[in-house]
């Protein structure tokens, strides 16, 4: 799709942002995340007090009229956690109530978005978890309720190593 902002072809349909690890987790010395993190690529837990899931922030971009998924992490307490696991292979979990969460990784283009409030909603067994930003004032907010250009996409989309 030829993009409305720079008249330049994005091809964004194959590659999506994505954070391999909650960002605490990454910044570990090798030896202390061997001891203290117990990890998959859909959970961690952070010597058995920290708890974070992954999920995609879905972003509707407005002239494809479809998402463009960024793969993060969330934390959640432990009850949340644990009601996460349980459900996590029970194919109509999407009926659960969502849970409340915070960002765990630093999104790049945006400003701070560790910490940020956000509910992360169950999907499915064979898709991952989705979260929704409740942050009012922050881009990001905006971006997921009012979408995105093919600009903005190609923008994130260029971060992928």
């Amino acid at each position: 799709m030829i993009c409305e902002q720079c008249g330049k072809v994005h091809p964004i349909e194959n590659m999506e942002l994505s954070f391999f690890r909650p960002d605490e987790i990454v910044q570990l010395a090798p030896d202390l995340r061997a001891e203290c993190v117990w990890e998959n690529n859909d959970l961690c837990v952070l010597d058995e007090k920290r708890f974070f899931i992954r999920a995609v922030l879905p972003l509707p971009i407005v002239a494809l009229n479809r998402m463009y998924n960024i793969g993060i992490w969330v934390e959640v307490d432990a009850t949340a956690f644990s009601r996460v696991y349980e459900l996590w292979t029970v194919p109509d979990q999407a009926n659960e109530p969502p849970f409340k969460a915070t960002i765990a990784n630093q999104i790049p283009l945006l400003p701070d978005t560790l910490g940020l409030s956000a509910q992360l909603h169950l999907t499915g067994a064979t898709t991952r978890p989705q979260v929704e930003m409740l942050s009012e004032n922050h881009p990001l907010r905006h971006e997921q309720s009012l979408g995105i250009n093919t600009h903005r996409a190609y923008e994130y989309t260029s971060l992928v190593r």
